[in-house]
């Protein structure tokens, strides 16, 4: 929750609160629910309706005022996934939480806070709701869009795409992006102009058999975002990445297949908007 992480396209991730309830075919290997299972925070699990969500501690909030702090002083760029274990557009998280949040990543100016869901359906309300109960008296989100703000939804084929990626063009951001983690099937990207960032990346074991990863839709995803202005990030071609057109397992020595190094030189694009 964690200053330095091993997630290639963030530098920080901050949990403010631990816990979720599936909710698509992505979801079916949920890393964070395995951490979940396996660490019982406060002696129990935190998945599923109904299951209550749990804050972290007043230390943990803490942790990003320090980072903006040093941010403040030597000026390089620190972007913070946040809720890497959790979801901030949660139905079932105290709507004073989301405010709390948004008090937080406000006296954090230096850095830049993404914010990844999968209820891409909600951030619109939920930001204007969490907004009107703020002090600073801004009630429209698309009055005042943080210019430190990141919006992104998850989204695994084309069906989810279509759902939801008209949804996260209509949210006002600084930036909007998608993680097609893990890419379950072939998406047109090239229907969505407007999108700044696409990560990609195939699923890695959690405890579970990883589901196939068509490297192929790393290079069309690479090749769409040069289509529509948009920077691709390859993140990693997980634990069971296929061959282009043929059912072969690709011999890669990490386990997530997550090494640039072992991967063709046309597939080695981790870009950021600019």
């Amino acid at each position: 929750m964690a200053e330095v992480t091993g997630i290639s396209w963030t530098d920080s991730t901050f949990n403010p609160w631990i816990g979720c309830t599936k909710v698509g075919p992505g979801c079916d290997h949920c890393y964070a629910e395995a951490l979940d299972k396996r660490h019982r925070w406060q002696g129990e699990t935190h998945w599923g309706a109904g299951k209550p969500r749990m804050r972290t501690s007043a230390a943990n909030w803490q942790k990003p005022r320090a980072w903006n702090k040093t941010r403040e002083k030597d000026g390089k760029v620190h972007r913070v996934f946040c809720a890497s274990l959790a979801d901030v557009f949660d139905n079932e998280v105290p709507a004073e939480w989301r405010r709390d949040l948004l008090e937080l990543i406000a006296v954090t100016p230096a850095l830049t806070w993404l914010l990844l869901t999968k209820r891409i359906g909600n951030a619109h309300r939920m930001l204007e709701e969490a907004l009107s109960e703020m002090s600073h008296g801004l009630t429209r989100w698309d009055d005042y869009p943080w210019p430190n703000v990141w919006i992104g939804a998850t989204v695994v084929n084309q069906g989810e795409a279509d759902r939801d990626v008209p949804k996260l063009l209509r949210v006002k951001a600084a930036k909007r992006f998608v993680s097609y983690e893990p890419a379950l099937g072939a998406v047109d990207w090239t229907k969505f102009p407007g999108i700044d960032w696409i990560i990609v990346g195939g699923e890695s074991t959690q405890g579970a058999a990883a589901r196939p990863f068509h490297v192929r839709l790393a290079r069309d995803t690479i090749d769409q975002c040069r289509q529509i202005g948009a920077a691709p990030f390859v993140k990693q071609l997980g634990s069971k990445p296929m061959g282009d057109y043929i059912e072969v397992l690709l011999p890669f020595r990490d386990r997530a297949g997550a090494d640039p190094a072992e991967w063709p030189k046309n597939l080695r694009v981790q870009e950021f908007p600019l």
